[in-house]
C-alpha cells in the first residue's frame, strides 16, 4: 500500500482518488512535463524525460490498481489475533491503544464510486449535423475526386484521435491540425482554386497547431502574421487578381521595416522588453501592408469581388469542419468514461461516417 500512496503522491493526488481524478491528472502533469516541451538536448530536457517516465508509471500502475474489484478496501496484517469482522466492507486504520498491546480497527467508510458516464447524445448531435454541413459542402464545391479520398482517409484519422483523446496529450494537437488543414483547404479552393486551397491548408494546419499547444506569444504572433501574408498571396494568385509573389515579398520587406519603426518607438518611450508593443505592432501590421501592396493595386479587392458569395460558403465550410471535429474530440472523451476506446471510435466513426455521407448525397 506504500507504494500506491506514493503513486498517489507522484500524481498529486490524495489517496483514494477516483479512476476520472488519476486520469485527469495524469494528462495534465504529462502535458506539463512533456519532454518535447523543453530544449532539445538541454538539462531541462532530460529532468523533464525522468519525471515522464515516473508520471506514467505511476499513472499504469493505479490504472492496474483501481481496476481490482477491491481497490477501495486496505487490509492491514495485526500483529495479534485482533482483526475486524470479516462481514464488514470498507477502509480500516489501525492503531495501538494505551491500555492494550494490541491493534485496534477504526472503520472509515468507503468512498461512493463514480457512477458510470451517460453517452453524451448532445455532443454526438453536433457531430452528426456538422459532418452532414461539411459533406453538402464539398459536394456543391465539386472538389477532385483524388481529394475525396483525402477527406475520407482524414475522417479515419480524426475518429481514431478522438477515441484516445482522454489518453494521449497529442490527440487534441493532431486533430486540430487535421481540422485546420482541412477547413483553409476547402474555404481556399471554394475562394481561389487549388493554388489558394494548398496555401490556406497550411496555414490552417499551423493556426491549428497553435490552437492544440501552450506555443508562446511570440510564436502566436509570427503565425498569425505570416499566416496573413501567406492568405493574401494565395487568394490573389488563386483568382489571379494579383501578383502572390509580389504579396510574399511585399510582406517579408514590410515586416521588416515594421519591425524596425516599432524597435525605434520602443526605445524612445524607453520600453525594457525585447520585443515591445511597437515592435510587435510594427511587425504584424508592416507585414499585412506590405503583402497588400506587393499583390498589386486593389488586388485583393478585386478577388473578393470575383469569388463573390463563393467566400460564404467556404466560410461556412471551414467553420463546420473546425466545429465537427472539437464536438468529435470532446465527445471522445466523455464516451471514453463509459465504454473503451474501441467501441468510442465505432460510435465516432459511424455518427460522423453517416452525416458526412447524408450530407453528400444531400449536396449531389
Amino acid at each position: 500500500m506504500e507504494e500506491i500512496r506514493e503513486y498517489y503522491k507522484i500524481l498529486n493526488l490524495e489517496p483514494g482518488a477516483s479512476s476520472e481524478e488519476v486520469k485527469q491528472a495524469y494528462r495534465n502533469l504529462a502535458f506539463l512535463w512533456h519532454p518535447d516541451r523543453y530544449p532539445q538536448d538541454s538539462q531541462q530536457q532530460a529532468e523533464a524525460e525522468q519525471k515522464f517516465k515516473e508520471i506514467n508509471h505511476a499513472y499504469d500502475q493505479l490504472r492496474t490498481f483501481l481496476s481490482q474489484p477491491q481497490s477501495s478496501v486496505e487490509f492491514s496484517t495485526p500483529v495479534k489475533p485482533s482483526s475486524p469482522p470479516p462481514h464488514t466492507r470498507g477502509f480500516y486504520r489501525r492503531s495501538p491503544t494505551a491500555s492494550s498491546p494490541f491493534y485496534t480497527y477504526t472503520r472509515v467508510p468507503t468512498p461512493p464510486q463514480p457512477t458510470p458516464t451517460e453517452i453524451p447524445w448532445g455532443w454526438l448531435m453536433s457531430v452528426f449535423f456538422s459532418y452532414i454541413l461539411v459533406g453538402w459542402i464539398l459536394a456543391i464545391v465539386s472538389i477532385p475526386g483524388w481529394a475525396w479520398g483525402f477527406t475520407w482517409m482524414a475522417w479515419i484519422a480524426i475518429a481514431i484521435s478522438a477515441a484516445s483523446g482522454s489518453e494521449s496529450q497529442h490527440s487534441w494537437l493532431l486533430a486540430l491540425i487535421f481540422a485546420g488543414s482541412i477547413a483553409g483547404w476547402l474555404a481556399g479552393h471554394q475562394v481561389g482554386g487549388l493554388i489558394t486551397a494548398v496555401v490556406w491548408g497550411f496555414v490552417g494546419g499551423a493556426l491549428g497547431a497553435i490552437a492544440g499547444s501552450e506555443a508562446h506569444s511570440g510564436t502566436v504572433m509570427g503565425v498569425f502574421t505570416f499566416g496573413g501574408v501567406f492568405a493574401i498571396a494565395g487568394l490573389v494568385a488563386g483568382t489571379r487578381t494579383g501578383d502572390g509573389v509580389g504579396a510574399l515579398t511585399g510582406g517579408l520587406l514590410g515586416a521588416i521595416i515594421g519591425i524596425a519603426i516599432g524597435v525605434i518607438s520602443d526605445a524612445v518611450f524607453n520600453t525594457r522588453r525585447k520585443m515591445g508593443v511597437g515592435s510587435v505592432f510594427g511587425f504584424g501590421l508592416g507585414a499585412w501592408v506590405g503583402a497588400w501592396t506587393g499583390a498589386g493595386s486593389k488586388a485583393v479587392l478585386r478577388a473578393l469581388e470575383v469569388t463573390g458569395s463563393d467566400v460564404i460558403i467556404g466560410a461556412w465550410g471551414a467553420i463546420a469542419v473546425v466545429a465537427g471535429v472539437v464536438s468529435q474530440m470532446v465527445a471522445g472523451e466523455k464516451l471514453t468514461t463509459a465504454v473503451n476506446e474501441f467501441h468510442t471510435f465505432l460510435i465516432l466513426a459511424t455518427v460522423s461516417g453517416i452525416g458526412l455521407a447524408l450530407g453528400c448525397w444531400f449536396g449531389s
